[in-house]
């Protein structure tokens, strides 16, 4: 009996590589944005505790640490709103990898649906030869008896 063979299994092997690849790209945009959402975060703790941390009344203020704190908070502000900035784009970055994703297991589902309807019909004519090949015998043995 002849063996199943896919007639488009390289395009099969090609768009599952693609897939994969998809999903590399994928895991790793999700990596480097969830990476920048654990800096934000800790860079907000770091301004919201330093913030907090004011002097207390009666207590001396010296000009020199007060400068200090306020350049300290200035910068954490500015890193902050940076670092949103860049949240945003790998927000955006993540959503194509996503579609890229949708695209690539869509062009995979397809040639997967052409290689069931493949088999099927291979299974079919297998099926019509084991039953002709039945019919020939059955007719030999019934024309020599």
């Amino acid at each position: 009996m002849k063996r199943f063979e896919f007639r488009f299994e390289a395009v099969r092997k090609q768009r599952e590589a693609m897939l994969d690849l998809a999903k590399g790209r994928l895991g790793e945009v999700i990596g480097r944005y969830t990476l920048a959402v654990e800096l934000l975060d800790e860079r907000r703790q770091t301004l919201a505790l330093l913030a907090a941390h004011t002097p207390a009344p009666g207590q001396p203020i010296d000009p020199r640490r007060a400068l200090l704190r306020q350049r300290h908070l200035h910068a954490l502000r500015e890193e902050i709103g940076r670092r949103e900035q860049q949240l945003e784009s790998l927000q955006t970055a993540v959503d194509e990898a996503r579609a890229a994703v949708a695209e690539a297991h869509h062009a995979h589902e397809a040639i997967k649906v052409l290689e069931a309807r493949d088999r099927e019909a291979w299974k079919q004519e297998t099926l019509r030869e084991e039953q002709r090949e039945a019919d020939e015998r059955s007719a030999q043995r019934f024309g020599r008896d």
